[in-house]
Formats: structure tokens, sequence, C-alpha cells
């Protein structure tokens, strides 16, 4: 996607100056341009290109140097492929030769929980970027009266097949070293799995990927197609930000079912999901409760609501099965997709529990601690201490289990027995 800003008028004084002060907020106003007409439009353009146009109100947050402070939010004032952007910018924090970034649509982009559609992606993670260089802040001018917003992630056009027919897509996952997962306000990038539901299953699916890191990687699958059945499969690419692509994916070898005849190790599924066999005639599932691949966080649930997601006759594990499990199979710190996380080895396959940390409802209900640097897993046991129940625990060097409070929202890896 490419937007040309270009002023069209000075920046004009908001603020009346106060006992001699010089005023810091300036209105500004941008004639901008893009190179398609419909609303806020994703369309594949030649030589792979991302084309996309505005939407009215669409927002171009403008953050100061350091990534830290939106100083202000331009508006588009009409649809279409040229407009008129219009906005206050607070040059409180901004200093002559820093350098303002302009984002689109927001400060903030989400990879993960994608609908699979062009227009989910034009809704939710058409997400640009460009920069302009401070000249003045009082009145606030740049070195340049125009700025490119390049588009920051790509787009693929996933097309499903069993090799003769094609295959109707529900859920995906996605995972890859160097896949961003989501961008916060500070413009710090968490790496990790994306993934997405449709609403109503199709074999084309178009999916929206950020790229922390260039060149070829190998992309791991987690897909379930409308009719319930799992496929696990990877595949190379080197996928550019800001270029569309398409793919053709024959999906074979659909997991077969689990019962208590299968070896320890063997991948299947049971009760709906995939899962791995342990000893014991109990599986353990491949993904963590509200996850859509084996890299995905999932959710976080206290201990009160900790099994309030599971179906059928999945389970949260007794504080005696998490030890049993752990004594039984060695295990390796790493990040084979990407994700940190702890890697078992059963049988002649493995199983990742990824280090999601955990979410300190104490303070906020979105404190996280620890991302990516520890796991945390309930079992279904209170410790003898009130307040407390036991969790398996994980980092690069520790392995156990321990008490954690209750009201903390820890994650949460579902057994089953096998029928």
């Amino acid at each position: 996607m490419l937007a040309m800003l270009a002023f069209t008028a000075c920046s004009s004084n908001s603020d009346d100056a106060v006992s001699g002060n010089e005023p810091k907020v300036w209105h500004v106003i941008l004639q901008a341009s893009m190179d398609e007409t419909a609303h806020r439009a994703l369309t594949p353009g030649a030589g792979n290109a991302i084309n996309a146009s505005f939407a009215q109100n669409d927002e171009v947050v403008v953050v100061d140097a350091d990534g830290n402070t939106i100083v202000g939010v331009l508006k588009a004032q009409s649809a279409g492929a040229s407009t008129t952007l219009a906005g206050d910018l607070n040059a409180t924090s901004l200093g002559e030769g820093e350098i303002v970034k302009f984002r689109y649509l927001s400060a903030i982009a989400d990879y993960d929980g994608q609908v699979g559609t062009l227009d989910g992606i034009a809704a939710s993670q058409n997400y640009a970027e460009g920069t302009l260089t401070v000249k003045t802040t009082s009145p606030l001018t740049f070195e340049s009266n125009s700025v490119t917003l390049n588009s920051k992630q790509s787009i693929t056009k996933f097309s499903f097949t069993d090799g003769t027919n094609p295959v109707n897509v529900k859920t995906f996952g996605i995972a890859a070293a160097g896949l961003v997962q989501s961008i916060d306000v500070d413009g710090i990038e968490t790496v990790g799995a994306v993934t997405g539901t449709l609403a109503t299953a199709s074999r084309d699916v178009y999916v929206a990927l950020r790229n922390k890191e260039s060149g070829s990687k190998t992309y791991s699958f987690t897909i379930q197609d409308e009719s319930g059945n799992w496929y696990i499969f990877t595949k190379n690419a080197n996928l550019e930000n800001g270029k569309n692509y398409t793919a053709s994916v024959t999906l074979s070898d659909k997991l077969p079912a689990l019962t208590n005849s299968s070896a320890v190790g063997t991948i299947g599924i049971v009760g709906g999901l995939p899962a791995i066999a342990i000893s014991g005639n109990k599986a353990v599932a491949l993904m963590n409760a509200g996850a859509l691949c084996p890299e995905h966080y999932g959710k976080y649930y206290s201990f009160a609501n900790k099994a309030s997601e599971l179906s059928g006759s999945w389970y949260v594990p007794t504080k005696g099965e998490l030890e049993s499990f752990i004594g039984a199979y060695s295990s390796s710190w790493g990040a084979p997709y990407g994700v940190n996380g702890r890697t078992f080895t059963i049988g002649s396959n493995t199983l990742f529990f990824p280090a999601a940390g955990l979410d300190d409802y104490d303070n906020s209900p979105s404190d996280f601690w620890n991302v990516s640097t520890f796991g945390c897993y309930w079992s279904c046991e209170s410790t003898l201490t009130e307040g407390l129940a036991y969790s398996l625990q994980f980092s690069s060097s520790v392995n156990n289990t321990y008490g954690e409070y209750k009201t903390n929202g820890l994650s949460v890896r579902p057994f089953h027995s096998l029928p």
C-alpha cells in the first residue's frame, strides 16, 4: 500500500500563548492519495504489490521518535483514492531533526485472530508505516511535504485441496521464526503464532503475515477443516512484507484417531483435538486451551475457571499427572518456530509447551509477566496453603510443580484418557 501525503495548508496554532510560553499543539491538514478507489480496499497489484485505499475517518496515528508517545491522530475526511487528513499534533515531545512515525490504521497491529478474508485484513490487519523528519516545532513543520506509507505485512491467498477436491478450512494456525503476532502502542513486536477462524469455511484463505526477519522461512501450519479433520504440515517460503502471494496447498495424511492401542508418541485425534499419546493410556493435547496451534499461547485462566472451555472428556491434569509426565520424558528449552518454550520428547515425536508467562490479575486484567521466559500451567489441585494451587512452571533451567496464586491467569494444557 502506498499513500502520498502532502501539506496543503500551513500548520496553525490551536492553543493561545499563555504568559509568553510557546504553544505546542498545531492543527495539521494534509492531502493523501492511494492507488485504489474502493473503501479501504485491499487488492493484489502488479508485481506482487498490495493496493489499498482510505475509508472515511480512517486514522493515521502519529508517534514520536522514541515510539513511546502518540503525538496526535490524523483522520481521513473522505473515502477513496485521495482524501484530506486532518488533526491536531502535539509537538511537546518532539525536537528538531527527530523522525516521526505515521501508522495506519492505528498504533497497534494484531495479526492474531484473523478471519481469513481480504475484507477482514483491510479492517484489522492493514498496517502501514512511514516517517517524516521534524523541521521546526513552533510551528510544527517537517523537512519534506510528503510521506510514503509502506505496507508492513505480506498477504497470502492459500488455496487448499486434498490433491483432487477442495478442502474447506475452518480454523488455521501458522508459526515461523520471526513471525510477528502483534505490535503494541510503543512499536514493540511480539513474536509468536498467527491464528484465525473463518465465519464460513472456505478453500481460499487470505492471511496477513508480518515477518520480523527477511529470508526463507519454514512455516508450520495446523489446519482444521469444516468436517473437524485436523492436518499438520510445514511449507517453506520467502514472504516479503509489502507483497502479496498465492499458494496452493495439498492437505494429505489427516491425523488418525488415537486409541488405547496407540503407541506412545503417536500423534492423532482424540475428543476432537490433536493430541499425542503418552504412557498410562492417556493423551496430552498438542495445543493450550484456547489455542489453534502448538505455538499459540491460547487463553489465560484463573484457577476458578481453569476448565471453563474444555469440552467432552478433556480435563485439567492433577499435580501427580503433571509430575509423572515431566518425569517420564526428557525435555529441552528452545524456540523451534520462533516461540520460546519447552519441548518434550515422547517416543518418535515431540510435544511443545509455549512459555506464555502469566496474567497477574491482582494488578490488572492485562498485566502479563514473564511472557516468553516462563511457562505456567494449572493442575486441578489446591495446595495446603489457602489461595494457592499447584502448577507446572518452567523456564530455560527450571521444570517442576509449584504453588501459584489462584487469582492469576495461567495456561491450561488439557489431558484425555484414551478410549
